[in-house]
């Protein structure tokens, strides 16, 4: 029969062994928030990640160009202006793009489509490769723009690429209505690159 001692060190290791995964992976969530590659070398994205993530981000994939989708939504700077200075001091590229709506306005226009235009700039251009790509979470901004990318430079399906969206935390509940409508309506403009 187990004394009260090592039924103690049993409760003790058992509470180690299902603990530490747990405090390793809310660690690793702060500090690497939602990062993932899209393609090795090319793009990963991510949620806004601390300095210390974002240090060890640039170092351990060799980020280029860091791309905000992150802004202010009022006249204050931006949140995340810290991070222009590690770019900055490290001689990478930073680039902000003010997230837009995706629906037609009055002109019939989609106001997101200079954002599109924007990142698909930056992506062209193999000197800015790899490229980090982020807004707060890592879910909504940066998925739809991981979506158009798996459109444009890997020939993917916009279900396919609206599931990877799903995949990656988007649910299917936060589709607004516009950025399904746009997904499914994009037309490429570049012929898929071979992998």
């Amino acid at each position: 029969m187990p004394t009260r001692w090592q039924f103690a060190l049993g409760a003790a290791v058992l509470a180690v062994v299902v603990a530490a995964p747990l405090v390793y992976s809310a660690h690793q969530n702060t500090v690497m928030r939602n990062f993932r590659v899209v393609e090795d070398g090319v793009l990963y994205r991510s949620g806004q990640l601390t300095p210390a993530g974002l240090e060890r981000v640039l170092h351990d994939y060799r980020i280029k160009t860091v791309v905000t989708l992150r802004t202010s939504r009022t006249a204050a700077a931006p949140p995340d202006t810290w991070e222009e200075g590690i770019c900055a001091a490290k001689g990478l590229n930073h680039v902000r793009i003010v997230p837009r709506v995706w629906g037609a306005d009055e002109k019939g226009e989609i106001p997101a489509e200079q954002a599109v235009r924007t990142f698909l700039s930056v992506m062209e251009n193999k000197q800015n490769q790899p490229v980090l790509v982020h807004c707060f979470a890592g879910i909504h901004r940066t998925g739809t723009m991981c979506a158009i990318f798996r459109m444009e430079y890997h020939g993917w399906t916009p279900e396919r690429a609206m599931a990877e969206m799903q995949h990656c935390g988007f649910a299917p509940e936060d589709m607004h209505e516009h950025i399904a409508v746009y997904l499914r309506e994009y037309k490429p403009h570049r012929k898929p690159r071979a992998r």
